[in-house]
């Protein structure tokens, strides 16, 4: 509508200012200030261009290190960059299983790889939380630091930056946060440690003053330098909608509905799924979860088709399938429902029960 009616002119009367809406709001939610996030590019692109920019503009580091825990795309980007590095190594703890972190090897490993460490505050297999002020505090007494990927969490569990003395971050939009998938990611730095980076994507709108085209290069002194070319005005004012949506929930609600939703899950798993042959894989512990339930069964994968592609009348039930053997289900708290939950759980129980899954082969579409 703005494009059809107003054309260029949507830039001065509301277009070049969405940005900063969609910060402030961000930051509202993150509990730290406008002035410390970036919206735009994807979180890989964002990790890219955070981690990069960290290391350009200190050569003491060495290390950038990560676990087997974290999101596969972003030990892409680590590994990938580290190679762009003559002296910069990538390293990757593995601690032996999919579900859970050890804290204690993760510390010795930080001990003795001082750099960069790059954690995803939620785990996307198992939905395992990092206890974020710990690793904070331990990695900026151990000449470390850490980026949180915190795409699997914002927006459904209470995250508070300042208080657990976060200081970098990237993330994306498009799932507890309503953006839907191409929304824009975000990039977080707290203020303090803004002076020092340079932006490794030098580009139009990271100029200090993008409209006068100079052809020289004078990089933005605020977050904008993370910005390259003309912002995604579609997405984002989607996207808009789903932050109020948020915030007028509230995050520390949102996070106290999704305990209550895991608990009558955990309930009716107890008393008649674990007898199926189904395994929880996501922490019991509150404080150690995120907002989505992971479970294994050694049918998964046929499973999962029974819910998603029923061959009878039952309704259809989306949820994700993780290699090699994981059952991923979203618990969103805005409108997952607790009939939501029993309706999953029965039908989890009839599946097996009934043996359905021999009803459906083995092959799988590109995306499960």
């Amino acid at each position: 509508m703005d494009w059809g009616k107003d054309l260029i002119s949507s830039w001065n009367r509301k277009w070049l200012s969405l940005e900063n809406t969609i910060s402030i709001k961000i930051s509202n939610i993150l509990k730290c200030n406008e002035n410390e996030i970036y919206v735009g590019s994807s979180t890989s692109e964002n990790l890219y261009k955070l981690l990069k920019s960290i290391l350009i503009n200190n050569s003491k580091i060495k290390s950038i290190i990560s676990d087997n825990l974290n999101f596969p795309s972003d030990n892409y980007v680590a590994e990938g960059i580290a190679k762009d590095f003559k002296d910069v190594t990538f390293k990757l703890l593995d601690y032996g299983n999919e579900a859970e972190a050890n804290i204690d090897k993760l510390k010795e490993f930080i001990s003795k790889n001082n750099g960069i460490l790059i954690l995803s505050l939620v785990s996307y297999k198992s939905s395992y939380r990092y206890p974020i002020k710990e690793i904070n505090d331990y990695c900026e007494n151990n000449n470390s630091i850490v980026i949180w990927d915190i795409s699997h969490a914002i927006g459904a569990i209470d995250i508070d930056f300042h208080n657990t003395n976060t200081k970098y971050a990237v993330g994306c939009t498009y799932k507890y946060l309503n953006g839907g998938p191409g929304s824009p990611a975000i990039i977080y730095v707290n203020e303090k440690e803004q002076n020092i980076l340079k932006t490794p994507i030098r580009g139009w709108f990271s100029h200090n003053s993008p409209f006068d085209f100079s052809n020289n290069y004078e990089e933005s002194n605020s977050m904008s330098r993370f910005k390259s070319g003309s912002p995604n005005i579609i997405q984002l004012s989607a996207l808009e909608k789903g932050l109020d949506i948020i915030l007028e929930a509230g995050t520390i609600k949102l996070e106290k509905k999704s305990i209550e939703l895991f608990n009558l899950f955990n309930k009716i798993f107890n008393s008649h799924l674990s007898e199926k042959g189904y395994n929880l894989i996501t922490p019991i512990k509150d404080s150690d979860r995120g907002s989505h339930i992971t479970i294994s069964h050694k049918e998964s994968w046929r499973i999962s088709k029974c819910l998603s592609s029923p061959k009878g009348r039952d309704k259809k039930i989306l949820i994700d399938f993780r290699p090699n053997k994981f059952i991923r289900i979203s618990l969103t708290p805005l409108y997952t429902s607790f009939e939501d939950i029993y309706n999953l759980t029965k039908r989890l129980f009839d599946i097996v029960k009934r043996k359905e899954y021999m009803n459906h082969d083995n092959e799988k579409p590109t995306l499960t």
